[in-house]
């Protein structure tokens, strides 16, 4: 096969008749007991129907290949690898598919789970799991609904969500399991583990759920295109594969095949145009067209082109109106850099003040001076957040604070607040809407940024390269966020930096 693209868009399978009527009792299920618990005002609250491409393609295929044995429908596939585009629905299927065997095929301390990259990947999947349950008052009277498991009160059957840890399945033998987002799996570990502990258990079934991984490598790869250790999903006769994605002779820019790509009535072209728009190139095939980048996924956030357009109208910075200032950077190697943001009349202004050449005799920089300027630019100008990681940097922190009496907002820089704070920048070059014309520093530390992709949270920004700098961006990123939620939203800090 083509390296990076499956040989066949799926799997060919022959479903019998006695398969056709299993998978259908599941699907009756999940119709009339399970509803849509997301929040598109579309579908939330309605029953859950499965669309003809879900069920041609995915919930027959996994639950109808197979043959009655000693009485009871024996699934030829133990393991399905699923692939498609982002917001193609992958959370609530999953769910949808967990709940129907784990309630239609009921067995005494029956062990089923899902399997998500982070503890808040995983919580979320859990209250999708458990509205499921309390929406139907059935399942509400089977399922008993725990803080972190839930229980079959007939059976002791028990549903799980697990992080991302070997260690937490090791002791687990699952009867189903669905592994959300493989792409995001760092290697093989993991899922040897899960693959080690379901050998044993009757008709167990592994689902994996995800879309195209940012490198031509990783456990998802291998699944796809086999190596010494890992046989191919397309040679092994116990595992099914569907995935769906744009071909890689196809251009990016194919409006024909995004229609032909695009099968769920709550998609259209519309919103492919939009996502093409504020996405990079290398973001979109991923994502939305479902392909392997041919290159790294750590592809530059921003183009030249892009970065000038920012250049050309004047950069008019005003002290006298409310702004944001973001702090990054470390006291050695790196660079220290303190960026103002403000908007006025749907633009975004900027100011910099970077340092990037620390004391040749130490190596450090001039912590106490760059104090003083932050105290400066406070005590003259008066910004309304003064953004600072309180983790990476305690000192300035907490001197700011004693020293010069200066409030500084706490900015944790872990995923789900980067994520969002790249988003509102990366916006913003891309749409035009910031100005850096005189901020040479910032545009320099703009154009060093990769995308670094971190699962469900999106991208955040990463060095192009070991000794690049990116701290002036970084400090944007804060300064940007403080000032859209804490000075243009009016929002409490804590509602986005738990």
């Amino acid at each position: 096969m083509a390296k990076g693209r499956p040989r066949r868009h799926s799997k060919r399978v022959r479903i019998s008749a006695r398969g056709y009527d299993e998978s259908g009792r599941l699907e009756y299920f999940a119709a009339t007991h399970l509803h849509h618990v997301g929040n598109d005002v579309r579908y939330s609250g309605k029953p859950f129907f499965l669309e003809p491409w879900q069920r041609d393609n995915i919930w027959t295929p996994v639950f109808g290949t197979g043959k009655m044995k000693h009485g009871v429908f024996m699934r030829r596939y133990r393991t399905a690898l699923i692939g498609m585009p982002r917001d193609f629905g992958k959370t609530e299927l999953a769910c949808a598919m967990l709940l129907s065997e784990a309630t239609m095929h009921p067995v005494y301390n029956g062990q089923y789970g899902i399997i998500a990259y982070s503890s808040d990947q995983a919580k979320k999947i859990l209250k999708t799991v458990k509205l499921m349950i309390s929406s139907d008052n059935e399942l509400s009277e089977v399922w008993e609904i725990g803080d972190e498991e839930i229980t079959n009160k007939d059976n002791s059957s028990a549903i799980k969500i697990f992080p991302y840890s070997e260690g937490a399945v090791q002791s687990w033998h699952f009867n189903l399991l669905i592994a959300d987002e493989l792409h995001v799996w760092r290697d093989a570990k993991m899922y040897n583990a899960i693959i080690s502990g379901m050998g044993s258990v009757p008709n167990s079934l592994l689902v994996a759920i995800t879309t195209a991984s940012g490198e031509r490598k990783g456990i998802l790869w291998d699944l796809l295109n086999g190596t010494e250790d890992i046989t191919s999903v397309w040679d092994d006769p116990e595992a099914y594969c569907w995935w769906h994605a744009v071909p890689e002779d196809v251009p990016i820019t194919d409006r024909a095949a995004w229609r032909k790509l695009i099968l769920p009535s709550w998609i259209s072209v519309e919103d492919y145009e939009r996502q093409f728009i504020k996405l990079g190139r290398t973001s979109f095939e991923r994502y939305h067209l479902n392909r392997f980048p041919k290159r790294k996924s750590s592809a530059h956030c921003f183009t030249s082109v892009q970065l000038a357009a920012c250049c050309r109208k004047d950069n008019d910075f005003d002290f006298g109106k409310p702004f944001a200032l973001g702090i990054d950077g470390a006291t050695s190697g790196d660079s220290f850099a303190i960026a103002a943001y403000q908007e006025r009349d749907g633009v975004g202004y900027t100011h910099e003040w970077v340092f990037d050449e620390p004391d040749e005799t130490t190596g450090h920089y001039p912590l106490g001076q760059i104090m003083e300027l932050v105290a400066d630019i406070c005590m003259r100008y008066y910004p309304r957040v003064v953004g600072i990681d309180p983790n990476r940097m305690i000192i300035m922190s907490n001197q700011l604070t004693d020293v010069y009496g200066i409030d500084t907002t706490s900015f944790a820089q872990n995923n789900p607040t980067m994520c969002q704070a790249t988003s509102l920048v990366v916006n913003l070059v891309k749409s035009r809407s910031i100005r850096l014309k005189g901020c040479r520093k910032l545009q320099d530390h703009l154009a060093n940024t990769v995308e670094d992709d971190k699962g469900s949270y999106g991208t955040r920004f990463g060095k192009d390269e070991q000794r690049s700098k990116i701290d002036g961006a970084i400090a944007l990123a804060i300064a940007v966020l403080g000032y859209e939620k804490l000075v243009d939203g009016q929002e409490e800090w804590s509602t986005f930096n738990d």
